[in-house]
């Protein structure tokens, strides 16, 4: 008797079930950060677990690049552990900024302010300082390259930041915008992704593209020092070159 081929599967995966299949993973990663982050942020009693938490939620996504598994708690773990000091020296001052900023945004939203025009001047100073420490603190945050700088010289580039990538800036802030937003409506999603998603919005927009930045900085710099020493040395032995 002749045996009949059982039915064959699909010779390979369809795309599409591949990127749902990255896409739920991405977001249980997310959700996994989200909630590792709250609990550490307690464990700083929240206004020295804030940054050091922050920097740990960055540096796992960062892990995970390019599909990489990652352990998220010893990872964050590790590196809230490595950062709990540093990280708040650099990232409390723009905290308080943002924070007061916000404030101010609150008042005049409910018609704190005196007048029209007065609301107007603090509105628009409020959103300024906001917006702006918000991308200071998130490329201090996303770019380990930062972070490891003495703590003027990450002041110094942090507030830079918004200046050097101005289409960045503006796009982080409204979709920043728009995530706390949803995150008020929806609180099950502020739970569950509000931070996690947030850090990853600046990781993405940010991280890789200020390293870039930073890398070609050194470079340019490094060649201008070099520069300067030959030009340096040529001098030298002209003027000790017998005549």
């Amino acid at each position: 008797m002749s045996r009949r081929p059982g039915p064959s599967g699909p010779s390979e995966v369809p795309a599409w079930v591949t990127r749902g299949n990255e896409a739920i993973e991405r977001v249980l990663l997310l959700i996994r950060i989200s909630l590792l982050w709250a609990l550490l942020s307690l464990l700083g009693l929240v206004v020295l677990g804030v940054a050091p938490a922050s920097v740990a939620a960055a540096d796992a996504l960062i892990a995970s690049r390019h599909g990489a598994a990652v352990k998220v708690l010893p990872t964050m773990w590790r590196s809230y552990r490595e950062h709990l000091v540093t990280s708040n020296l650099r990232m409390l001052p723009l905290l308080v900024v943002q924070v007061g900023s916000a404030a101010m945004l609150w008042i005049v939203i409910s018609g704190g302010a005196p007048g029209a025009v007065g609301a107007y001047v603090l509105g628009g100073a409020a959103m300024a300082s906001l917006s702006w420490a918000t991308a200071s603190l998130a490329a201090i945050v996303a770019v380990p390259r930062i972070r490891r700088q003495d703590v003027l010289v990450t002041w110094r580039l942090a507030l830079l930041v918004p200046g050097a990538t101005p289409m960045r800036f503006l796009a982080l802030t409204l979709c920043l915008g728009i995530w706390i937003a949803l995150c008020s409506l929806l609180w099950p999603v502020a739970v569950l992704l509000g931070a996690g998603a947030a850090i990853d919005l600046a990781v993405s927009l940010l991280g890789r593209r200020l390293e870039l930045l930073l890398e070609d900085l050194e470079r340019s710099a490094a060649g201008a020092s070099a520069s300067r020493t030959g030009a340096g040395g040529s001098s030298a032995r002209e003027a000790a070159a017998p005549r």
